[in-house]
């Protein structure tokens, strides 16, 4: 039909409309996509291996599937092996209050962190291992070498065996939290000094002074904190695993067991594939629960207070002299008890193996180089090499990956459901014990004639690694401003410059990924320990050799920990303040 209007002709061909409406969708464009596909390979190398464990442990031995192969559970051993992991989930629970009250401490007293910073920072970036090395030098049972003992020995005339059955918890739990308490304490310290001084003045102008001022302020703000804090160490008390096999005496291990170190000892003891691999499940099941928990209460709180907010103009009143002297002294004197156990480790690699095995690291006989030269033969400058190329070619993969992917999940335009079960899935790969795709990657890498390879081993650091990066970097991306965001979405010519642009603003996380990533695989254990072949030789495991023969080579276990921890020490202490600015940047968890 025609229709005129204006002057205007227009002609229209009717049609009888049938069928319902039809709802359009935008087309996306699949480019954002691709980001994603070095990812999914990657990942699928630890979940291939964990579908692997999961099955063989419901499989029976007549190829039906069922519960049969949880009866391992009925086992004493195991479940002395689950009270004991779970004995030390509330002792992660116990260091995050006293990592708390330490920050609030340093923070209500100026001067306090200026020396106690640093120290608490050292023992963060060595590796278990050292802190086990290090707490058996402390705790040696022998008066003439051992620290605690002499002087107990001192005051009391005797002294108990520190290492002997029941005591060796108190050797346990000491070097568990001299490792994590600086990583509690920086992370909460940060989150006190976010808190605008705005605020602060308004409550103490009205009178919320003391216990009402840490109800009302200071808990709700440091709620996602405490969570990624909790989180953290609740995971790593779960996975303890090097520091029992370093620090207590093998006929007294089985005390100490804990079902990671349990599992190891069934598969190096023949057992069925589906027994161990139930081990493993219910390992993984206790850490999903309790990262289960931990997620959701991040979830019902957005992020208070970035850290990364800017300052307010009115600065902090300044403490009196008298307050700043306080705190001055107390941090140095709290530095100086921090940082004896370095000093121990220390001074006991700067004596012969001879002096270091008779006499303790106060001694001035048998000062010298002896020891470091002993480590050398041992095999320390290989190991040394060997494990900077596994841990640059771990981080150099893990930052090539883990940035665009974590642009795709922030930024990329999936739809909702996608994004949802993407994060989710990472965040099941970052609390997924080793435990649960060790043996399977180790025969899978053996098969392709891959054992020994330091590549392959930098592989499965990598991909052990993407979750906590991509979660971590999506965090940071997600901050960004909408502007930023909106140019994201205009189409993948755009995307390359806005990406560019979020590396250079949020470098922090970056930062944070990079150091983190490469700390962590210069000091593992567990990893090369369960996967890895003889030629790949990592530090840790040559330190742990060593360590075998604690007594007669202490002064050379004492060197090859104090190099194996020269680099992770001084790469923390450089960039420390970047690693914390990344760890607490964003808005949402």
């Amino acid at each position: 039909m025609g229709l005129q209007s204006n002057g205007l002709t227009l002609e229209i061909v009717g049609r009888e409309i049938s069928g319902r409406p039809v709802p359009g969708k935008p087309r996306r464009p699949l480019g954002p996509y691709l980001l994603g596909l070095p990812a999914l390979l990657l990942s699928s190398l630890l979940f291939i291996p964990i579908a692997v464990t999961v099955v063989a442990a419901f499989r029976r031995p007549d190829g039906t599937f069922g519960l049969g192969n949880f009866t391992v559970m009925g086992d004493p051993a195991a479940l002395h092996a689950v009270g004991n992991s779970l004995a030390w989930i509330a002792v992660a629970l116990g260091l995050v209050v006293v990592g708390f009250l330490l920050a609030l401490v340093s923070y209500r007293l100026p001067g306090l962190s200026t020396f106690l910073q640093p120290a608490l920072v050292i023992p963060f970036a060595v590796s278990v291992l050292v802190s086990g090395v290090t707490f058996r030098l402390i705790y040696d049972p022998t008066p003439e070498r051992g620290t605690v003992t002499a002087v107990w020995t001192k005051l009391f005339g005797s002294s108990p065996v520190w290492l002997g059955p029941g005591l060796f918890w108190l050797v346990l739990v000491s070097a568990f939290g001299w490792t994590w308490l600086g990583y509690v304490v920086s992370l909460f310290r940060a989150g006190l000094d976010a808190i605008p001084d705005d605020v602060s003045r308004t409550l103490a102008a009205e009178g919320v002074t003391g216990w009402r001022r840490l109800l009302a302020l200071e808990l709700p703000l440091l709620r996602p904190i405490t969570g990624v804090v909790t989180l953290t160490l609740v995971i790593a008390a779960v996975r303890v695993f090097d520091l029992v096999l370093i620090v207590v005496p093998g006929p007294m291990q089985r005390d100490a067991d804990v079902l990671g170190l349990n599992w190891w000892r069934a598969t190096s003891t023949g057992e069925p594939a589906g027994r161990t691999a139930a081990l493993g499940v219910v390992l993984f099941a206790i850490v999903a629960a309790v990262a289960v928990i931990g997620v959701r209460g991040l979830r019902r709180r957005r992020w208070a207070m970035p850290v990364s907010v800017v300052r307010p103009v009115l600065a902090r009143s300044r403490p009196s002299r008298r307050v700043r002297r306080i705190g001055w002294t107390v941090g140095f004197a709290v530095s100086l008890i921090w940082i004896l156990p370095a000093v121990v480790l220390v001074a006991t690699a700067l004596h012969s193996p001879r002096e270091a095995g008779l006499r303790g690291w106060w001694s001035l006989d048998g000062i010298g180089v002896d020891s470091f030269t002993a480590a050398v033969n041992a095999g320390l400058l290989r190991a040394l090499l060997s494990t900077l190329l596994i841990s640059s070619v771990a981080t150099l993969v893990l930052l090539v990956i883990a940035v665009p992917t974590a642009y795709l999940v922030a930024w990329g335009g999936l739809p909702h459901w996608l994004g949802r079960l993407v994060s989710s899935s990472f965040v099941v790969l970052a609390v997924t014990p080793v435990q649960m795709y060790a043996a399977p990657l180790r025969d899978a890498i053996g098969t392709a004639g891959l054992a020994g390879s330091r590549v392959a081993l930098a592989l499965v650091h990598a991909a052990a690694g993407l979750p906590f990066a991509v979660l971590l970097l999506r965090s940071a991306f997600a901050s960004a401003p909408p502007v930023l965001v909106a140019e994201a979405l205009r189409g993948p010519a755009r995307q390359s410059a806005v990406l560019a642009t979020v590396q250079r603003t949020y470098r922090p996380a970056l930062v944070a990924v990079a150091v983190l990533e490469f700390a962590l695989v210069w000091n593992d254990f567990i990893v090369g320990f369960l996967i890895s072949g003889p030629g790949t030789t990592p530090l840790s495991l040559v330190l742990w050799g060593e360590a075998r023969q604690f007594s007669a080579s202490s002064g050379t276990v004492a060197a090859a920990a104090v190099v194996a921890s020269v680099v992770p020490v001084a790469l923390l202490l450089t960039f420390w303040r970047t690693v914390v600015r990344g760890l607490t940047v964003g808005s949402k968890p």
